[in-house]
């Protein structure tokens, strides 16, 4: 059974309340701000049909740019210019916006966010969401010696920072040392998408696809998912996860050994980068691995064992649905196309909260509304499009690595 006719409405209801948060909200970030609301009503449009979403798609980037030269904003992908300067083009590439009027707020955009991000890898500051390797999405759209002068000069800082290990190479999680009391003076190896080594992987494989650094991307992509595999836990799977959250250098794990269902951190994260990085470096044996997690995952985890609480692409039930429809895109896995209807149904059951269209954001131990991409109604309501129709190709999911 699928669940289109309750997802479309649900999507009306998401359009109708976003109206408000894109004109009243201060954030511009693409992921933590208004910014992502200009892809749920580009792709709704291509669901629609409906003129009016594509103009508030237009006014979203109108206030987006408009804000870039008022306000100082950080680099980073998440929350500042990279990830706005990301939507602009991907809009672009959607048909949506003319390229030939934003020349010269591109050179602008390649400076600030080139310097945002070479400075952040010169001090070790690789988290993808926050720090200096999310850039490298923007990058990736620029034109070839525009790409090269930034991403060629990653890939160095990479091979440099690399830790070597007996089973591969990984990269050490300065990000947690520094915000997290916990893990201050540890030498700790993050296993999350939003935050840890599968994002520096899943970027490498796109450095290669684009032909950029394309060799040492490889051995630095290969040795670094050896590493990755080594770290599975050896009871693994049937409804338990497959790897934890952190690990040392001998893989041992740095807090909790279960990890949680989502996005950002766990299991699936892994799989979709797995399948992602198989494709692009033609190893079918990446993409096997990546299949027989998601299969595991499909028949053995829950909104409990998942510690699911609610709707958002982050850590909730619209991203897992999100991956299993891409997993089962990739396949042709009718088992993964039954998890992602289970999980779309986990999606519009979680709207039972007092927040806008009844989700609210879970960030223990408090209940938050959001509105946003990343945390909020605007990724749930993306979800929800892709969902409704196939056919109309996600690459908005690009943007979270999820390819």
């Amino acid at each position: 059974m699928d669940y289109k006719k309750e997802a479309a409405a649900m999507a009306a209801k998401i359009s109708t309340a976003l109206n408000e948060f894109v004109v009243n909200d201060t954030n511009t970030g693409l992921l933590g701000g208004y910014t992502g609301s200009a892809l749920f009503y580009a792709y709704y449009y291509q669901l629609t049909s409906s003129d009016e979403h594509l103009d508030k798609a237009h006014a979203i980037i109108e206030k987006s740019i408009e804000s870039l030269g008022q306000e100082a904003t950080n680099g980073s992908h998440c929350s500042g210019v990279a990830g706005v300067a990301w939507t602009i083009q991907h809009l672009i590439d959607m048909g949506f916006i003319e390229e030939d009027e934003l020349v010269d707020a591109f050179a602008d955009i390649d400076d600030i966010v080139g310097e945002f991000m070479l400075n952040s890898l010169e001090e070790s500051q690789l988290d993808f969401l926050h720090q200096g390797t999310g850039p490298a999405l923007y990058f990736l759209g620029r034109p070839a010696h525009i790409a090269e002068k930034y991403l060629v000069p990653m890939v160095t800082h990479l091979e440099q920072q690399a830790v070597i290990l007996p089973t591969g190479i990984s990269w050490r999680d300065e990000f947690a040392r520094s915000n997290k009391p916990e893990y201050a003076g540890k030498e700790v190896f993050n296993l999350g998408l939003a935050h840890g080594v599968p994002s520096i992987i899943a970027l490498l494989a796109r450095l290669y696809e684009k032909g950029i650094a394309k060799e040492r991307a490889a051995v630095l992509a290969h040795d670094s998912i050896q590493w990755l595999l080594s770290a599975k836990k050896p009871q693994a799977g049937g409804g338990e996860s497959w790897y934890p959250t952190l690990v040392d250098a001998a893989n041992v794990p740095s807090g909790d050994r279960h990890s949680r269902l989502g996005w950002c951190y766990g299991d699936l994260g892994i799989a979709t980068m797995l399948m992602g990085a198989g494709e692009r470096l033609q190893r079918n044996d990446y993409k096997t691995e990546a299949h027989q997690m998601m299969r595991d995952i499909a028949q053995h985890r829950d909104l409990k064992n998942g510690a699911v609480f609610d709707a958002c692409l982050c850590h909730g039930s619209a991203g897992i649905a999100h991956i299993f429809q891409r997993g089962a895109a990739s396949t042709g896995d009718p088992l993964l196309a039954q998890a992602t209807d289970q999980w779309i149904q986990h999606t519009l059951a979680l709207s039972n909260r007092p927040g806008p269209v009844g989700y609210q954001f879970y960030h223990m131990p408090d209940w938050v509304d959001s509105y946003n991409m990343l945390e909020g109604i605007t990724g749930i309501g993306l979800a929800l499009v892709s969902y409704m129709e196939p056919g109309i190709r996600p690459d908005w999911g690009n943007g979270m690595l999820i390819s």
